[in-house]
Protein backbone atom coordinates (compact mmCIF):
# COMPACT_ATOMS: atom_id res chain seq x y z
CA UNK A 1 0.00 0.00 0.00
CA UNK A 2 2.57 2.62 1.03
CA UNK A 3 4.67 1.74 -2.73
CA UNK A 4 1.21 2.81 -4.69
CA UNK A 5 1.47 6.29 -2.36
CA UNK A 6 4.27 7.12 -3.04
CA UNK A 7 4.57 5.99 -6.67
CA UNK A 8 1.35 8.10 -6.95
CA UNK A 9 3.33 11.30 -5.23
CA UNK A 10 6.12 10.96 -7.41
CA UNK A 11 4.08 10.97 -10.53
CA UNK A 12 1.81 13.90 -9.73
CA UNK A 13 5.42 15.80 -8.92
CA UNK A 14 6.83 14.69 -12.07
CA UNK A 15 3.79 15.53 -14.03
CA UNK A 16 3.32 18.99 -12.19
CA UNK A 17 7.13 19.68 -13.18
CA UNK A 18 6.40 18.72 -16.79
CA UNK A 19 3.34 21.13 -17.11
CA UNK A 20 5.78 23.78 -15.21
CA UNK A 21 8.51 23.81 -18.20
CA UNK A 22 5.81 25.45 -20.29
CA UNK A 23 5.61 24.34 -24.35
CA UNK A 24 5.87 26.76 -27.24
CA UNK A 25 6.12 26.71 -30.88
CA UNK A 26 9.23 27.44 -33.20
CA UNK A 27 8.11 28.50 -36.45
CA UNK A 28 11.33 28.49 -38.11
CA UNK A 29 9.74 31.23 -40.72
CA UNK A 30 7.06 28.33 -41.06
CA UNK A 31 3.22 29.16 -40.55
CA UNK A 32 1.92 28.38 -36.70
CA UNK A 33 -0.47 25.54 -37.56
CA UNK A 34 -2.70 26.39 -34.85
CA UNK A 35 -3.24 29.60 -36.06
CA UNK A 36 -6.34 29.63 -38.46
CA UNK A 37 -5.80 30.37 -41.87
CA UNK A 38 -9.65 31.62 -42.08
CA UNK A 39 -10.76 34.79 -40.07
CA UNK A 40 -7.19 36.18 -39.93
CA UNK A 41 -8.42 39.38 -41.58
CA UNK A 42 -10.80 40.92 -38.77
CA UNK A 43 -8.01 42.98 -37.48
CA UNK A 44 -9.33 45.37 -35.00
CA UNK A 45 -13.03 44.65 -35.34
CA UNK A 46 -14.70 43.49 -31.87
CA UNK A 47 -14.41 39.68 -30.91
CA UNK A 48 -18.06 39.60 -30.39
CA UNK A 49 -21.36 40.93 -30.56
CA UNK A 50 -21.96 42.42 -27.77
CA UNK A 51 -18.91 44.71 -28.49
CA UNK A 52 -20.54 45.95 -31.92
CA UNK A 53 -21.48 49.80 -32.20
CA UNK A 54 -20.92 50.12 -36.03
CA UNK A 55 -22.45 48.64 -38.60
CA UNK A 56 -18.71 48.29 -40.38
CA UNK A 57 -17.97 45.82 -37.42
CA UNK A 58 -21.06 43.47 -38.47
CA UNK A 59 -20.30 40.48 -41.30
CA UNK A 60 -23.08 38.53 -42.37
CA UNK A 61 -21.34 34.95 -42.72
CA UNK A 62 -24.45 32.75 -43.39
CA UNK A 63 -28.45 32.66 -43.59
CA UNK A 64 -30.65 29.66 -42.92
CA UNK A 65 -34.41 29.34 -43.43
CA UNK A 66 -36.61 26.74 -42.45
CA UNK A 67 -40.07 25.87 -43.75
CA UNK A 68 -41.91 26.61 -40.52
CA UNK A 69 -40.40 30.49 -40.98
CA UNK A 70 -37.73 29.81 -38.06
CA UNK A 71 -34.72 31.88 -39.84
CA UNK A 72 -31.22 32.18 -38.39
CA UNK A 73 -28.30 33.93 -39.49
CA UNK A 74 -24.76 33.93 -39.39
CA UNK A 75 -22.84 37.35 -37.92
CA UNK A 76 -19.28 37.55 -37.31
CA UNK A 77 -19.86 33.76 -36.30
CA UNK A 78 -22.40 33.82 -33.96
CA UNK A 79 -25.53 32.30 -34.18
CA UNK A 80 -28.93 34.75 -34.32
CA UNK A 81 -32.62 34.57 -34.73
CA UNK A 82 -35.21 37.15 -35.39
CA UNK A 83 -36.22 39.55 -32.34
CA UNK A 84 -32.43 38.52 -30.77
CA UNK A 85 -30.99 41.55 -28.73
CA UNK A 86 -27.34 41.71 -28.34
CA UNK A 87 -25.50 44.47 -26.55
CA UNK A 88 -26.53 47.47 -29.26
CA UNK A 89 -27.12 45.23 -31.75
CA UNK A 90 -30.95 43.89 -32.42
CA UNK A 91 -31.70 41.26 -35.30
CA UNK A 92 -35.28 42.45 -37.35
CA UNK A 93 -36.03 40.45 -40.16
CA UNK A 94 -33.63 37.66 -41.44
CA UNK A 95 -34.77 36.92 -45.07
CA UNK A 96 -33.05 34.51 -48.32
CA UNK A 97 -30.65 36.67 -48.67
CA UNK A 98 -30.52 39.38 -46.15
CA UNK A 99 -30.27 40.38 -42.64
CA UNK A 100 -32.15 43.98 -41.14
CA UNK A 101 -30.75 44.95 -37.89
CA UNK A 102 -30.61 48.00 -36.01
CA UNK A 103 -27.51 49.48 -34.13
CA UNK A 104 -28.27 51.82 -31.34
CA UNK A 105 -32.03 52.12 -32.88
CA UNK A 106 -30.90 53.14 -36.59
CA UNK A 107 -31.70 50.44 -38.59
CA UNK A 108 -29.74 48.57 -41.47
CA UNK A 109 -29.50 46.02 -44.51
CA UNK A 110 -26.69 43.70 -44.84
CA UNK A 111 -26.67 41.22 -47.22
CA UNK A 112 -24.78 37.87 -47.91
CA UNK A 113 -21.24 38.56 -49.83
CA UNK A 114 -20.56 36.37 -52.93
CA UNK A 115 -18.21 34.08 -53.20
CA UNK A 116 -16.80 32.92 -56.42
CA UNK A 117 -19.26 34.45 -58.56
CA UNK A 118 -21.55 32.06 -56.64
CA UNK A 119 -23.86 33.36 -54.81
CA UNK A 120 -24.22 32.10 -51.04
CA UNK A 121 -27.69 31.29 -49.92
CA UNK A 122 -29.17 30.39 -53.77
Amino acid sequence: MNKKIVYIIIVAVGCGYWASAGFGYESNAKRDPFVPLMGQEKGNRPSSLEEITSIEDVIVEGIAIEPSGKNIAILNGQMVKEKDKIGFLQIKKISKNTVELSIDGKVHTLSLQEEKGIKVGE
